[in-house]
């Protein structure tokens, strides 16, 4: 089901159900992020049958990089995915798989290319059908908007009330490590690629352990989109473990042509659980010759009971 709209520039919405075919979660590596939790770093592909032809997801292949956190004996806890739906013509829209232990798995959309440009709006899973080997077929119901505004900032997960607090930090990142490359019938390059850092706020001692970006190790996944020779942004899930072993996870879009890139939380464990915020990249803070990245940033955040 589709709406037109035109009271702010064209805007579209429209709502959708089917149901994703998953193939085996293969797992890549393992650490232990505090004593007890293990992060499992993995990813799934499958493809989306949607009921709606009009729909963001209509005959559109899935890609998900994530992780999964447990316990020592293997009880779930949280699941995380930056997830890649491409469909027919060579659109691709962007999510982030949110899966808390209990609560409803989502899938929120977080920005899109061609016809799904300026997309916001999620997928709530509904149920799962069971199989006699290791794919499986959740079902689910999406509700969705294409909207200009959109485009400017990054729309999901926003926070109950106003930030509380304020924090800038350094990163030093390595080299963005590439793990496929996808042509598409638009005319986009899609890099899949990796990258590892570690954070310090740029504050005393006692202050960098209140924040959330303070001497911590990042692990980023997503994706860096060309076109023909020209870089036109990257789009991230951020994973941030603190030196306690607490966890945050942000989205990180950046469209080179507009300057600054963006963050947005996307939640948290242990004294990070129910964190919501934004912030924006601040500039390098100085250029080097090789491909490692020493780039400052800033971050507004508040903590929220969860939901």
């Amino acid at each position: 089901m589709i709406e037109q709209r035109h009271d702010m520039g064209e805007k579209r919405v429209g709502k959708d159900s089917g149901y994703i075919f998953l193939g085996p979660t293969v797992e890549r590596k393992r650490k232990v992020v505090k004593p007890g939790v293990v992060l499992i770093d993995n990813h799934r592909s499958g493809v989306v049958v949607s009921d709606d032809t009009g729909s963001p997801w209509h005959k559109a292949t899935y890609y998900a990089h994530g992780s999964i956190l447990s316990d020592a004996e293997g009880k779930f806890i949280r699941q995380v995915a930056f997830c890649e739906m491409i469909d027919q013509d060579g659109d691709v829209t962007w999510s982030i798989l949110w899966e808390p232990s209990p609560g409803k798995v989502t899938y929120h959309f977080i920005v899109g290319t061609g016809k799904w440009k300026g997309i916001a709006g999620e997928a709530t899973i509904t149920g799962k059908t069971g199989r006699a080997d290791d794919h499986t077929m959740p079902s689910y119901k999406m509700s969705w908007e294409i909207d200009p505004k959109n485009d400017e900032t990054v729309p999901a997960f926003q926070p109950k009330g106003p930030y509380t607090n304020h924090a800038t930090s350094l990163s030093f990142h390595g080299a963005h490590v590439t793990e496929n490359i996808k042509e598409l019938a638009s005319g986009l390059r899609l890099i899949i690629n990796t990258q590892l850092g570690v954070l310090v706020g740029e504050s005393t001692t006692e202050v960098n352990l209140q924040n959330p970006r303070g001497y911590a190790a990042s692990y980023d996944k997503g994706v860096t989109v060309w076109s023909g020779d020209k870089r036109l942004s990257d789009v991230m899930l951020l994973e941030d473990v603190d030196p306690e072993g607490d966890m945050t996870w942000l989205v990180h879009v950046w469209w080179y042509a507009r300057g600054h890139g963006l963050y947005k939380f996307i939640g948290g464990t242990g004294k990070w659980e129910g964190i919501r915020g934004e912030g924006k990249t601040l500039g390098a803070l100085m250029r080097r010759t090789d491909e490692y990245h020493l780039l400052r940033s800033e971050i507004h955040w508040r903590i929220d009971n969860p939901s």
